[in-house]
C-alpha cells in the first residue's frame, strides 16, 4: 500500500510539474494532436529506482540515489531521460539526456 501511495505522489507529482511545459508546444504538434503527456514515472523504494515511460517499465535495478526523470520537447519531438546524479540510466532516444539537461 506504502508503494503504491508513493508511485500515485510520483505520478501527480510529475504531471503537475511538467504541464506548463507540453503548453509552449502543443500547437507545433503535427497533425491533429491537441494534447501532450510525458507519462514519465520514477519511483525510488529501498536501493531500487523503477523507471516507467509510457505506461512500460524501461528500467527497474540499484541506483545510488533518487533517480530523477526529465522530459523536454523541442519542435513536437519528446526528449525523455532518468539520471542517477550526473549518470544516465535511461533515455527514450539517444542523445536525449543531453537535451532535456
Amino acid at each position: 500500500m506504502k508503494t503504491l501511495l508513493r508511485y500515485l505522489c510520483a505520478l501527480v507529482l510529475t504531471f503537475s510539474l511538467l504541464t506548463p511545459a507540453f503548453a509552449q508546444n502543443i500547437g507545433s504538434l503535427p497533425g491533429k494532436a491537441k494534447t501532450a503527456g510525458a507519462g514519465l514515472v520514477v519511483s525510488f523504494d529501498a536501493g531500487k529506482s523503477t523507471v516507467t515511460y509510457q505506461g512500460r517499465k524501461v528500467f527497474e535495478g540499484p541506483t545510488k540515489q533518487k533517480a530523477v526523470g526529465m522530459v523536454k520537447n523541442v519542435n513536437g519531438v519528446q526528449y525523455a531521460a532518468a539520471f542517477d546524479g550526473n549518470r544516465v540510466i535511461w533515455e527514450n532516444v539517444k542523445g536525449a539526456s543531453a537535451k532535456v539537461r
